[in-house]
């Protein structure tokens, strides 16, 4: 491990982005370059180290740092979508606190399933362009008016008038103690409001991140995809299987419509997603038909679909039935969603506007994301769209 670190730390003084040769084929390219652009136009030093980990090494990390002894932003990532930072700015500590809030920024802007690239590009950017992080201070205990207590010296004819000066103290320090832990608490009452009343202008600033957020991760899907319909479409497929590439075509060129739109919002997004994903099935089907036969039937190995829920939280993991589908299709969700429906838990759906999307009269409402109903292409396209 110490070697490796030694090795990384002295490359990044050549090249600032360090991507194992293992990984370099799972990452995005174009977000790469994306980044290494950013980081230049940076006024202090960001180091970039891409590894082929399905968990990243923290202290892997920090060592790097160490060997390195430059300053600056050390960020390593993995083929899939987990992040981590380190930073270095012993010389600056306001530097070292604004860009250690920016990773705070971007913490509440990521999406969870983003690949780590697309997470990179969003701290990159704010590095680039710093956002204000509002974090509540502590609340400490102050000390009440008339709480202090003054040593009297005197002969014990005073005693009862001390006593009694003592008793009322005493009971001024009690008052004192209670006025502060009632403050304290309606402070924290006030704080635990005002986390989900955060400034309209922060979060027009969010859902633009993430808007953006799910735009790359669609065009880094999308790139792969159209190389294998192209591919598919040169070869000599059956009926069924060109069916299925008509079929992931099409599906595609909807997703491809809805991102481009720059008035689509993040629900669509995410419906762009849905069609990308039932594009891949229907590319992988016909993919696998044409290498061997199939059972009728059999769709083993083929890309899952995403969860009903929030197709933001991945693939599905298993199915389940839902009051808003009333003719009782069971219909996927991903292992969260299915633990907080057995636990009888709020679902924890993603909204259309500012109420769950299956409360709204949009096609994702009325199709579950295609869950149920007539085919999702159909219903887009009785819409206008």
């Amino acid at each position: 491990m110490t070697t490796d670190a030694q090795q990384i730390a002295e490359a990044l003084k050549d090249d600032p982005f360090h991507i194992d040769g293992a990984v370099e084929g799972s990452l995005n390219a174009e977000l790469i370059d994306q980044a290494r652009e950013t980081a230049k136009e940076l006024d202090y030093d960001v180091y970039v180290i891409a590894v082929d980990e399905h968990s990243l090494n923290r202290d892997l990390l920090e060592q790097i740092k160490v060997f390195n002894g430059g300053e600056g932003s050390f960020i390593m990532i993995n083929g899939e979508s987990q992040i981590a930072v380190d930073v270095n700015f012993a010389d600056n500590h306001d530097l070292n606190m604004q860009v250690m809030d920016q990773l705070s920024v971007a913490r509440e802007e990521w999406n969870i399933s983003s690949p780590s690239t697309t997470k990179l590009n969003i701290l990159l950017d704010l590095y680039a362009q710093p956002q204000e992080y509002k974090q509540e201070e502590a609340v400490t205990g102050q000390e009440a008016p008339g709480s202090e207590v003054q040593t009297v010296d005197g002969s014990g004819s005073f005693a009862p008038m001390f006593l009694g000066g003592a008793v009322l103290i005493l009971a001024l320090v009690i008052a004192g103690i209670w006025f502060t832990r009632s403050r304290r608490q309606r402070r924290e009452v006030t704080r635990t409001q005002q986390r989900f009343q955060l400034p309209d202008r922060l979060l027009n600033r969010v859902d633009s991140l993430q808007r953006r957020s799910l735009r790359e991760t669609i065009n880094a899907d999308t790139t792969q995809l159209a190389g294998e319909i192209d591919r598919l479409q040169t070869q000599n497929l059956n009926a069924v299987s060109a069916a299925s590439v008509e079929r992931g075509l099409d599906a595609y060129q909807m997703a491809r419509t809805i991102v481009d739109d720059e008035t689509s919002e993040r629900i669509d997004l995410a419906g762009a997603m849905v069609l990308l994903r039932q594009a891949g099935r229907e590319i992988a089907e016909a993919d696998a038909a044409r290498k061997r036969k199939r059972s009728p039937g059999a769709r083993s190995g083929l890309p899952q679909s995403l969860c009903t829920i929030n197709p933001l939280h991945g693939e599905a993991q298993s199915t389940t039935r839902l009051d808003a589908d009333a003719s009782g299709v069971r219909v996927p969700v991903c292992g969260s969603c299915q633990n907080d429906r057995q636990r009888g838990n709020q679902l924890q759906w993603i909204f259309d506007g500012d109420r769950p999307y299956v409360e709204g009269d949009s096609v994702w409402a009325q199709t579950l994301f295609g869950a149920i109903g007539s085919d999702l292409i159909t219903a887009l396209h009785r819409q206008g769209r």
